[in-house]
């Protein structure tokens, strides 16, 4: 049976030409990608992808996201794998902060932000690529982004 799960290759990551190093690593990594697409964010979109972020940190995370998003492009995947593909996409994403990432995560090896630095600039961290975090979220991220 085939199970998928939801990634987002952010502004920098795009920014940095990074898309296709990311996208061959995971495919290295036996990961199979279903379906690509790439989007020009709108502020709805990504206020409804980060809602419950935003609920949770606040204004100022809000502020921060839509100077990160609007107007950027990012390319989302589907990516296939076994009934833990979400599991496996997270740990080879690595650490939210890269600083704090294993050297073998995509993280790691291509992430130059710090949470400390994104912090003292009071600006959104640059971490390349958003994976979904359990199956709910997998159906919700899907279903928002690949319309």
């Amino acid at each position: 049976m085939e199970y998928s799960t939801f990634v987002m290759l952010k502004p920098d990551a795009i920014s940095r030409d990074l898309q296709d190093d990311i996208k061959n690593f995971l495919k290295r990594s036996g990961l199979k990608i279903k379906r690509s697409k790439k989007v020009k964010v709108d502020k709805e979109l990504i206020l409804k992808h980060y809602e419950e972020v935003i609920v949770r940190i606040g204004e100022d995370f809000k502020k921060q996201v839509v100077a990160e998003f609007i107007n950027k492009e990012v390319e989302i995947l589907e990516l296939t794998g076994d009934a833990q593909v979400v599991a496996k996409v997270r740990k080879l994403v690595g650490a939210t902060d890269p600083a704090a990432a294993e050297r073998d995560t995509i993280r790691g090896i291509f992430g130059i932000d710090t949470m400390t630095k994104a912090r003292a600039e009071k600006r959104m961290l640059m971490n390349l690529i958003h994976a979904s975090d359990s199956d709910d979220n997998v159906k919700k991220e899907m279903k928002l982004w690949f319309k």
